[in-house]
This record gives C-alpha cells, structure tokens and sequence, in this order.
C-alpha cells in the first residue's frame, strides 16, 4: 500500500608533592659533605619546583548548575509514591550537592541517591505524600539552587464505571514520532476511546476497554476493527491510572494499522468529567507502507524518526510513539461495545 510524502510522520583529583632533605657523611669526623648537601638541596628544589599543578588542581572551582527537576515546578496532580529527581549539568561529590523536600508537615524524610557517578540525585520519602497538597523541593549543587513546588493528587474520584472519554489524535502533542502530524489528515479513525468498565475499590483495580473512534457523523465507535481488552489495572494510586499494554488497530487511508503495546494514563478530575495529563504509548506498525517506491522507514528516517524493532517479531519497522494531552473530555452518551466482532 502507497501513502503520499505529505500522508507519511548526554574527578576532582590532588597531587601531593613529598620531597625530603638529605646529607651524605663522606669522611670519619662525621661532617656533612658541603657538595652533598648542595646537591641535595638542589634536588629538593628541583622537586618542589615540579609539583606546580599541585595548588591548581586543589583550587578547582565547583562550578555545576541544576539543569532540571522532576515533577517540574507547576505540576499538578502528582502521585502520592513520586520520586525526586535532580540532574545537574556537570559530575559533582555527593558532598558538593543536596535535595530535600518539604510539605505540609515540614521537612519529608526519606532516602537521597546519588545518580550517574555525580550527575544528579534523587530523593525516595519514607512514606507516601499527602493527597491534594503543596510541596516544595530545594535542589542546591555547588553555588546554585533551584526551588521547584508541585501538588499531590487529589481525594480518590467517585464511581466513573461507564464513562467514556475522547482522545481526538488532531489535538494531541506528539513527542513523537515527528512525523505523525503528517499522517493525521490520513487517519479515518483520529480519535481513542476509553471507557471505564469497572473500579474495584476492594482490590484497587480498575478494568478499561479501547476503540478506535470516528465522527464521520457523530463520535462514535469505529465499527470495523476490534476493541483494545486492557488487563486491569492497578488503581491505587487513584485517580491517577495506567492501562497497558495492549495491541489496537488504526485505519490510516483505508487500511488497518497495527498499533502494539498500546498504553494509555491519565489521572481523573474531581468531577470525573475529564482525564488530566494523558499519555498515549505505542508502537506503530509501518511496514506494509510505501511511498512511491521508497519504503516508509526510509521516508520517515528523512523526516527525522526511525524505525525499530517491532515488539511483536523483533523484525525493524515500527515508529515509537509518544502523545501527551492537557485533557481528555468524558464524551455523553458515546458507550464501547467490548464484545464488538467487526463485520465490514
């Protein structure tokens, strides 16, 4: 099958210098040789002389900077059991750098690790967050500091068991592959659904079920490919939740895609009316694409992807995919049919 170009989308170290003096007794009285004694002055000159990098290299200034912190300062709905991540932009001594976070209680306790040989720390609390409240984290490497404040998930969301929401590919960002704006206006079934099947607060599990969307008429299940079964998954984090992997299927100019290992997460609103800070995973299946004569891996390496190993044979041929959206909108009187066999 043939798509159009426009279709297709990273020690600090001292020397010590010893020198020592020496005499040399070259008759019965015991006297010092003066010759000797010259000479061994000379070399312990000589020595001290050489060790000129000595004082420089213990004078090297610590000059690294925070480059970045995770969560970043703004975000919101963090998880309760979120770890801390610091990076800074040179190799430090763990002596030489801290990170700490405070909340509501004061100053959390927990375990600091220092990462990639001097690059960074991170920072695990003892204990999980608390929910729907203000942190601040202090991030400070040789003369700089960085302080970086974020907020916890809220309260557990109230029973979303059959709610749909919509997640119109058209508006997502698309980390990558770059290439994928290219390929939308392709894609009859730009949009995927998630519906809750079931929460079950007893064993923090919550069930999910995917489809492929199109709003030829109204936003609706695409009827002619098979609905994406997620495994359940774990929900104690609520609201915050992750389902996947599981294999779906696209149509992108009238001809089924594979996507593999698709995943999806999200964390709920209040209302539950909307998904917050979605992000779509996958593997998409171009193999059986070509652009003219050009096949479609060698089309969207010039378009500055790359193709990998597809999860499902190991063969190269797949795109990463990487989407991440600010909302996704609970989508009224919109329902997956999980039992759904397509005839078309």
């Amino acid at each position: 099958m043939s798509w159009h170009p426009t279709q297709l989308a990273f020690a600090l170290f001292a020397l010590a210098a010893c020198s020592k003096d020496s005499v040399s007794v070259d008759d019965d009285s015991g006297a010092p040789s003066t010759d000797s004694a010259v000479e061994g002055d000379a070399d312990a000159d000589a020595d001290a002389d050489s060790d000129t990098d000595s004082d420089s290299d213990a004078d090297v200034p610590c000059e690294a900077e925070v480059i970045s912190v995770t969560p970043e300062d703004g975000d919101e709905g963090v998880l309760v059991d979120a770890t801390i991540v610091a990076l800074f932009s040179a190799a430090v001594a763990e002596a030489d750098a801290s990170l700490s976070l405070s909340g509501p209680e004061g100053l959390v306790s927990g375990e600091t690790v220092m990462l990639s040989e001097g690059l960074g720390l991170s920072f695990t609390p003892s204990a999980p967050l608390a929910r729907d409240a203000e942190y601040t984290i202090t991030a400070e490497v040789c003369e700089d500091e960085a302080l970086v404040s974020f907020s916890t998930v809220g309260d557990p969301v109230a029973n979303v068991t059959g709610y749909t929401y919509d997640v119109n590919l058209a508006d997502v960002t698309w980390n990558s592959p770059k290439s994928a704006s290219l390929l939308i206006g392709s894609i009859e079934t730009s949009h995927l659904l998630f519906m809750v099947e079931s929460v079950d607060t007893v064993n923090d599990l919550i069930d999910l079920v995917g489809a492929a969307g199109w709003d030829e008429t109204t936003l609706e299940q695409y009827p002619c490919a098979s609905p994406i079964d997620f495994d359940p998954a774990d929900f104690s984090t609520n609201p915050a939740f992750g389902a996947g992997p599981a294999d779906a299927t696209l149509v992108v100019s009238g001809y089924d895609v594979n996507v593999w290992d698709l995943g999806m997460s999200g964390t709920f609103a209040k209302d539950g009316e909307s998904l917050l800070d979605v992000q779509i995973t996958g593997m998409l299946d171009v193999r059986e694409f070509t652009v003219g004569s050009a096949e479609a891996c060698d089309v969207v390496t010039f378009l500055g992807d790359k193709c990998v190993a597809c999860p499902n044979d190991g063969v190269e041929g797949c795109l990463e995919v990487d989407a991440t959206m600010d909302a996704a909108y609970h989508a009224p009187g919109v329902s997956i049919d999980p039992t759904l066999v397509p005839d078309c």
